[in-house]
């Protein structure tokens, strides 16, 4: 992986507070990516979500919605890629849409506008 991949990681969770761990191993890439969890902006957990795509793939990627208690997950076509320096930078406009979709589910829930 580049460095400025690493650097670009290290922004992101910066930015977003979203901790990502990237890993190339020899035959598949993983992004773990921990989402957190915020109710009237208060800071609380954070919900993993796993994404696992290689470059013979052809831009196919499992996401893994919660690897650690549940084997459910779906397949997503994110387009050619053929690095996981390409892999982790789509990576970040779907691990801010889960945030945005988790954050909207949350106002909407009983958790935050019941009494």
């Amino acid at each position: 992986m580049l460095k400025k991949t690493w650097e670009l990681i290290k922004k992101f969770e910066q930015d977003h507070e979203v901790y990502i761990d990237a890993h190339d191993e020899k035959s598949y890439w993983v992004i773990t990516a921990r989402i957190p969890k915020t109710i009237r902006d208060v800071h609380h957990t954070h919900r993993m979500k796993q994404y696992v795509s290689a470059r013979q793939e052809k831009g196919m990627v499992l996401v893994l919605p919660d690897p650690e208690s549940s084997r459910r997950f779906t397949v997503e076509d994110w387009g050619k890629m053929e690095t996981i320096d390409e892999f982790v930078e789509k990576s970040f406009g779907r691990i801010l849409e889960e945030k945005e979709e988790y954050d909207k589910g949350m106002e909407e829930s009983c958790e935050t506008s019941c009494a």
